[in-house]
């Protein structure tokens, strides 16, 4: 059995994050992806990194501080939070984005059309200066593993804060655009996921694809490798600090959505590699579980004609359509049910709500 230091399952911003951390820490290094693209939904995002107090906000002179974050989030939080999580978020974040900006793997720019969500809160911040936009990234640098990101096939040529949805008022000119096409630069969540897989790639941490991992081995409380296949033959490999689980949502499977989230779960928008096979793995080591009944939720638009290149239904998030002046969204009664440009994860309990009347 080969043997590396630290294993992690995922390939999408947080476990190339944690490769370039255990890196950089001295540790050797398997990055593994279930799947033959890496970047799953992080590379069809939008990419925002929320941030408080950040090195941008300080470079422009935006004022924040550790108590108004905590102060917004514990406003927000109904006692799902675990505190020693959220304070290592706020009091870790600025260090983390220093770290991935200083290794390559990151290079944004204050969104300033994007301010918190919950502006009535304490704490809140209504310039936008915590949520970070990704600069163009040109996919020629990435050589081969270009066309391993997930979706690159439609490629955003622009940056959010050049859209309506990042407080612009016009998008750049088409002639910019068809140049950047030309160079094959890209935003959002795409220039995210790049430019983390060039900081991998430059430091030899090249994604081992293809491996569904079925089991994590376990020697006695430890978690000492995994067990799986590759391309119809076993694979195994054993670490001796320990596999860090990235591997994203289970919005994909059936059963899980079923057991663990309000209902009904008809059109991700995710791509469908959000299985839970993480999660699976988890679960069976033994591992706690929480939040397990939270998600970005969403509302959705199925779009039939445009499946995924695997096959699977394919759904957009409906955000900026649902907002424009007259738009409006009724029910089957034909009552209009909420404010219709109310933020999109926030907008999804709308969609749970139950009438004991007709038990609909």
């Amino acid at each position: 059995m080969n043997e590396v230091d630290v294993i992690i399952l995922g390939t999408g911003a947080a476990g190339m994050s944690a490769a370039l951390a255990a890196h950089e820490a001295g540790a050797s290094v398997a990055l593994i992806e279930r799947w033959d693209r890496v970047g799953g939904t992080s590379a069809i995002s939008g990419g925002v990194i929320w941030v408080a107090d950040n090195p941008r906000m300080r470079a422009a002179g935006m004022a924040d501080s550790r108590e108004d974050a905590l102060a917004y989030f514990r406003s927000l939080d109904h006692g799902d939070l675990v505190e020693e999580t959220l304070e290592a978020f706020v009091d870790k974040g600025p260090e983390a984005l220093a770290f991935l900006e200083d290794a390559g793997a990151l290079s944004v720019s204050v969104l300033p059309g994007y301010p918190d969500y919950y502006l009535d809160r304490p704490g809140a911040k209504p310039e936008g200066s915590r949520a970070l936009d990704h600069d163009l990234f040109a996919l020629g640098e990435l050589g081969e593993w270009a066309a391993r990101i997930y979706a690159i096939e439609e490629p955003k040529p622009l940056m959010l804060r050049e859209t309506p949805l990042g407080g612009a008022t016009a998008m750049p000119p088409m002639d910019v655009l068809g140049a950047r096409m030309a160079a094959r630069q890209c935003g959002f969540g795409q220039a995210m996921v790049a430019r983390l897989l060039k900081a991998c790639l430059d430091r030899g941490i090249a994604p081992i694809l293809g491996v569904e991992t079925k089991r994590l081995v376990k020697d006695g409380e430890r978690i000492t490798g995994i067990e799986g296949v590759r391309d119809g033959v076993p694979f195994a490999l054993a670490a001796r600090r320990g596999v860090i689980i990235t591997t994203g949502g289970f919005e994909w499977d059936a059963e899980l959505r079923q057991t663990f989230l309000r209902g009904p779960v008809t059109a991700p928008a995710s791509p469908p590699t959000g299985m839970g096979g993480g999660l699976k793995l988890a679960m069976a080591a033994g591992a706690k579980l929480g939040n397990m009944t939270s998600a970005w939720w969403a509302p959705t638009l199925v779009t039939p004609d445009a499946p995924w290149a695997s096959g699977e239904q394919r759904a957009q998030i409906i955000l900026i359509e649902r907002t424009v002046p007259h738009s409006i969204m009724v029910n089957r009664s034909g009552r209009r049910f909420c404010n219709e440009a109310a933020n999109y994860s926030a907008l999804g309990g709308v969609f749970h709500q139950f009438d004991p009347a007709n038990y609909d």
